[in-house]
C-alpha cells in the first residue's frame, strides 16, 4: 500500500513538473534573409487592458523608430505569432511587428467572457491601434488583416482611417454567402470525386449557406455547428498550391511564445470562434457596405485561395475607392500566401507599402504591380 502511494505521488509530481516546464514560454529568435539573427530593440510580451479586458500582445522589431504593423490573425480564434515570426522574420528589420492574441484565443482566452461580437473585435482593433501609436510616438500605424482578421481590419480602417498609414488585406474576406457557396460546392464535388461518401452525405444534409437552425421556441438563429462542419473540411478539398510545400500550418500551435495552457486555449478558441463568431458574418457584404476607404488600401491575393475567394476580393478591389490602391498576386500560393511566398510579400511591404510612413497626407505615387 505504501509503495503504491509512493508511486502515485511520483507520478503526480512528474505530471506537475511536465506541465510546469511546458507552461514556460520564451521569445523566438528572428532571422534576416541571410539567416543572421536580428538584434531587436523591441522584444516583449505584454498583457494590457483593451476595452476593459486583459489581452496579450507580442512586439518585436530591430528599431523603435521603425513604423508599427498591427497584425490581425485569421480564425476566428487563431493566433499567428507562430507563423509571423518564423516565416516573416526579415519584416522585423523594417517594421515593429505587433502580434496579438485577440479576445477569446490563446493567452487572451478569458477576455472572450466579455463577449465575442464582431463590433467588439473591431473596437479592440481601434483601441489597440491608438495605444500602439501613442506608445511608439507615431501618428499612424500600418494595419494588416489576414483572413478573419481582414474582416475586423477593414471595418476598423473604414471607421477610423486617420489611424492608419494604410490597410493591407491578406486573403481579404469580402462577402459570406457567395464565398461560402463556392467553398461548399468545392467540398461536395471534391468528396464525390474522391469517393468520400461520408463527407458527401454530411454536405448534402447541411445544404447551401447561409446556415440557420430553429430553436425549441421557434426562434431562428445562425447554426454555428453547420459552419464548423463545412469550414473544417474546406482546406482538405482546396486546390494544392505549389508554394505550400514550404509552409507548415501546425506551427500556429507550437509557438514558443505560448505556454502549454495558451496552446490548449488556442485550440479551444478556434473551435469556439468558428461556431460563435463566423455565423455573425452571414450578412457580410463589403461590396455593398464599403465602397470607399479613407486610407490607402493594399490587397495580397493568393492565386489558389478558395477559403477567402481571391477573385471576389479582386472584384471588390476594382470598385472600391481609396487614396492609393495596390494589388499583389502571389501566383503559387493559396490562403496563406503571405507565409508560403514570404519573400515576395516582404519585398512588397518594404518597397511599396513602407514609404507611406515617411509621408503625411501627400501620398507618394505608388506603382501597381
Amino acid at each position: 500500500m505504501r509503495q503504491r502511494l509512493k508511486l502515485t505521488l511520483w507520478i503526480v509530481l512528474a505530471v506537475i513538473s511536465l506541465l510546469t516546464a511546458a507552461s514556460c514560454s520564451h521569445t523566438r529568435k528572428l532571422y534576416d534573409g541571410q539567416g543572421k539573427e536580428i538584434e531587436l530593440q523591441v522584444d516583449t510580451r505584454d498583457t494590457i487592458f483593451i476595452n476593459g479586458t486583459r489581452q496579450t500582445i507580442y512586439l518585436a522589431g530591430a528599431s523603435r523608430e521603425n513604423p508599427v504593423i498591427l497584425w490581425l490573425d485569421g480564425g476566428p480564434g487563431g493566433s499567428e505569432v507562430g507563423w509571423v515570426r518564423p516565416y516573416l522574420g526579415p519584416l522585423h528589420e523594417h517594421f515593429t511587428v505587433v502580434c496579438w492574441d485577440q479576445r477569446g484565443t490563446a493567452a487572451s482566452y478569458r477576455a472572450g467572457r466579455d463577449g465575442l461580437s464582431v463590433q467588439q473585435f473591431t473596437d479592440d482593433v481601434i483601441t489597440l491601434s491608438k495605444l500602439l501609436a501613442n506608445r511608439f510616438n507615431q501618428e499612424k500605424i500600418f494595419l494588416v488583416g489576414h483572413s478573419w482578421g481582414s474582416v475586423i481590419g477593414l471595418l476598423a480602417a473604414h471607421q477610423e482611417p486617420e489611424l492608419f498609414h494604410a490597410y493591407i488585406g491578406a486573403a481579404q474576406q469580402v462577402n459570406a454567402v457567395e464565398n461560402d457557396t463556392i467553398g461548399y460546392e468545392m467540398i461536395l464535388n471534391g468528396a464525390k470525386a474522391a469517393g468520400d461518401e461520408k463527407t458527401v452525405k454530411i454536405m448534402e444534409q447541411i445544404g447551401y449557406p447561409p446556415y440557420k437552425k430553429t430553436l425549441s421556441d421557434g426562434t431562428v438563429v445562425p447554426d454555428g455547428d453547420a459552419y464548423y462542419q463545412v469550414l473544417s473540411r474546406l482546406y482538405h478539398y482546396s486546390p494544392t498550391a505549389p508554394a505550400d510545400v514550404n509552409y507548415r500550418s501546425e506551427k500556429m500551435f507550437l509557438a514558443p511564445e505560448h505556454s502549454f495552457f495558451d496552446r490548449i486555449n488556442l485550440i479551444r478558441g478556434v473551435i469556439r470562434g468558428v461556431k460563435k463568431i463566423y455565423p455573425q458574418l452571414s450578412e457580410l457584404d463589403f461590396e455593398h457596405d464599403i465602397t470607399e476607404l479613407g486610407c490607402p488600401l493594399f490587397l495580397i491575393n493568393g492565386r489558389f485561395d478558395f477559403s477567402c475567394v481571391a477573385t471576389i476580393s479582386e472584384r471588390w478591389y476594382e470598385k472600391v475607392e481609396a487614396p492609393i490602391k495596390g494589388l499583389l498576386w502571389l501566383e503559387n500560393s493559396g490562403h496563406n500566401a503571405v507565409y508560403s511566398e514570404a519573400d515576395e510579400f516582404i519585398q512588397y511591404m518594404v518597397e511599396t507599402v513602407r514609404p507611406l510612413s515617411e509621408s503625411n497626407d501627400d501620398f507618394p505615387s505608388i506603382k501597381n504591380p
